[in-house]
């Protein structure tokens, strides 16, 4: 009888310690406050990043208190033109997981003439924001503008999406009295692996 009891006593604390360490686990794999404001991504294949398309939905208002102070300085200070972060709106995206461990969040700011568009990388282990990635962009003025759009999709067909950037250069340039217009574009490949997007090469075509 006492045998018995002691090995239902051990059972119970091995399931208890079971439950403790999974309670644990789910809690350290948390997503962060800022995911309220995103909507799921709907799982296509290839999503596209731009600036002056057609939403599918109208994105939620993120507060810039909420943002500015959940978002790490040292990733917003890597956005060009975004002087004052009190005159800028926020719009959140999509949310949709990378792997088992980062998920990404695609925000929209706006300031002014500026339209930017980031993809936050969120690692749910450390419970942080631990990389911003352009992903569409447009500023400039009458002398010249550019504009940058992505697509995330499968490029090396290893099973894991990755990101094909795109950067347009107008300008405009005067031979006497004559404007010429000039256009050059370039392009970014940005492959998934180690738990980051790494700058490669892009193959000629």
């Amino acid at each position: 009888m006492t045998r018995n009891f002691h090995q239902i006593f051990y059972l119970l604390c091995l399931s208890g310690l079971a439950l403790l360490q999974a309670c644990q686990s789910s809690k350290g794999m948390q997503s962060p406050a800022l995911s309220a404001y995103f909507k799921a991504s709907p799982g296509t294949d290839t999503l596209r990043f731009e600036c002056f398309a057609e939403s599918l939905h109208v994105p939620d208002t993120i507060p810039n208190q909420v943002f500015f102070t959940t978002i790490p300085s040292k990733l917003l200070r890597e956005i060009d033109y975004l002087a004052d972060s009190s005159q800028a709106i926020v719009l959140g995206r999509l949310q949709f997981p990378i792997n088992h461990r980062i998920s990404a969040y695609w925000v929209e700011i706006r300031q002014f003439w500026f339209i930017h568009h980031a993809l936050l990388l969120y690692d749910r282990s450390k419970r942080e924001f631990t990389e911003r990635i352009t992903l569409a962009e447009w500023y400039g003025g009458d002398g010249g503008q550019v504009l940058i759009e992505s697509w995330m999709f499968d490029y090396n067909g290893d099973g894991k999406r990755d990101l094909l950037r795109q950067e347009t250069h107008h300008s405009i340039q005067f031979d006497g009295d004559e404007p010429i217009e000039q256009t050059q574009r370039s392009e970014t490949l940005l492959l998934w692996g180690n738990r980051r997007f790494k700058q490669v090469g892009v193959p000629k075509r």
